[in-house]
């Protein structure tokens, strides 16, 4: 099968960490994969295939599945579907797109309400050409059934795939945490800084937990300056380290005594995944796909944005010895690659062309 993966750009983003897993089981399981992109960046990541910047609607010919991520490759397909892609065989190709967000609820958050929901009802609209639109959850699909046919709407999860052994952090990275940590328990989160992701509701917890813990911040965002005011608000400055961006900061994993996931909102969180692979103690929000993938064994769960909660699940889950393993162990079972490709072999398989 070849497969054409679509991207805006080939920056660090989630989106693109999900197109780095595709094509990796893809290419594992004797697959043949481009990516494509739209707009050069400053800083591209690598892919374990061939990279070709979109020039010409003719770059699409040839393939079996094009697979777009994002709006702006959606645009691009609903804009040139008419003159529809095949294959080597003379086939029509298959169009798949996968939904990363729940449009409404996270576009009013970052756009505001009116430009939210003209952004939300276009997002809406760049679904019409695919054959196949996947969700990161069955909840998402319960969500964009309102607006999707259902024979569309198809779910697969997320995965992670990490070194068997991860990259060591820089001296200078590894004394900057360890040094913040000292003889303390250390939480950590790795994220975008938006209010979306829940770090105001997690500074308020902080300033309800004992001295001796302390957060510690991998990632940056335009709401950054707000949270380091806050934090100092609280009186809890010192026992916040706003790390700015990170390269791979899943490297921090083994260094934080829990990871926290406070958002408000998610499709189905990459930074979740890779705690839960590398068998880490997760606090996490109740969110759909939390609710929908893990027990309450296996993560400490909390309702949003009850800071208190917060607070009494980190303490909660310190003491437990055995959650970071039981969440390793529903990883490997439910969310290992090998069921990520098999999910969205499926999905290849059997997508109906619907133009």
């Amino acid at each position: 099968m070849k497969i054409a993966y679509l991207t805006n750009h080939i920056g660090l983003t989630g989106v693109n960490q999900v197109i780095r897993d595709l094509v990796h089981v893809m290419n594992a399981n004797g697959h043949e994969c481009r990516v494509f992109y739209m707009k050069e960046v400053e800083r591209p990541v690598s892919f374990e295939c061939e990279l070709l910047k979109l020039n010409r609607v003719e770059d699409l010919d040839g393939y079996d599945v094009i697979h777009t991520h994002g709006i702006w490759p959606e645009l691009y397909v609903l804009n040139h579907c008419r003159n529809r892609w095949k294959n080597e065989n003379g086939k029509r190709t298959k169009l798949v797109t996968t939904l990363h967000c729940y449009c409404f609820q996270d576009f009013f958050d970052l756009y505001g309400r009116l430009k939210g929901f003209m952004l939300g009802v276009l997002y809406l609209i760049t679904k019409l050409p695919f054959d196949k639109v996947v969700c990161l959850s069955r909840d998402m699909v319960k969500y964009y059934q309102k607006y999707i046919p259902e024979k569309k709407l198809t779910y697969a999860y997320n995965t992670r795939i990490l070194d068997e052994i991860i990259p060591a952090l820089t001296d200078a990275e590894r004394l900057e945490v360890e040094v913040f940590k000292g003889s303390g328990i250390l939480l950590g989160m790795n994220c975008v800084l938006l209010y979306r992701k829940g770090i105001d509701v997690m500074l308020k917890a902080m300033a309800l937990l004992p001295l001796q813990y302390k957060l510690f911040i991998a990632g940056d965002g335009k709401e950054r300056t707000a949270f380091e005011q806050m934090a100092r608000d609280l009186g809890i400055s010192d026992r916040v380290h706003f790390a700015g961006m990170k390269k791979d900061a899943y490297r921090y994993l083994p260094y934080y005594d829990i990871y926290v996931l406070p958002s408000r909102s998610e499709g189905f969180p990459i930074s979740l995944l890779e705690a839960a692979a590398c068998g880490c103690k997760v606090v996490a929000s109740r969110l759909p796909a939390v609710e929908e993938c893990f027990s309450e064994e296996e993560i400490a769960k909390f309702d949003m944005p009850d800071e208190r909660a917060l607070a009494d699940a980190v303490l909660r889950v310190e003491i437990d010895n055995e959650m970071g393993t039981k969440l390793k162990n529903a990883y490997q079972k439910k969310y290992s690659p090998q069921r990520f490709y098999m999910h969205y072999f499926n999905v290849y398989s059997q997508a109906k062309n619907s133009i």
